[in-house]
């Protein structure tokens, strides 16, 4: 079970001990800083919570009203989306 505290986000920050591919962790490092680098990663996690959060949608919607159409999904894609 989720803590209450986190569950309402009312946590602050949290270390944690990741194994990461070095490559990735040395190109990170150059575009961001050494003292970027945790925002780099927490940024890049929340997006990657919020990608997963959509496909979950999807499936759920999916799942109520049907897939879309290859039609529709064309269109969406030819949306310019704000980044």
């Amino acid at each position: 079970m989720i803590p209450l505290a986190v569950a309402y986000g009312f946590m602050g920050t949290v270390k944690v001990s990741a194994t990461l591919d070095a490559r990735r962790v040395a190109e990170a490092k150059r575009r961001v800083g050494e003292r970027g680098f945790s925002r780099f990663l927490d940024e890049s996690l929340a997006m990657r919570l919020q990608a997963s959060r959509l496909e979950d949608l999807e499936a759920e919607l999916s799942a109520e009203f049907g897939a879309l159409s290859d039609e529709a999904r064309r269109r969406v894609d030819m949306i310019e989306w704000p980044s």
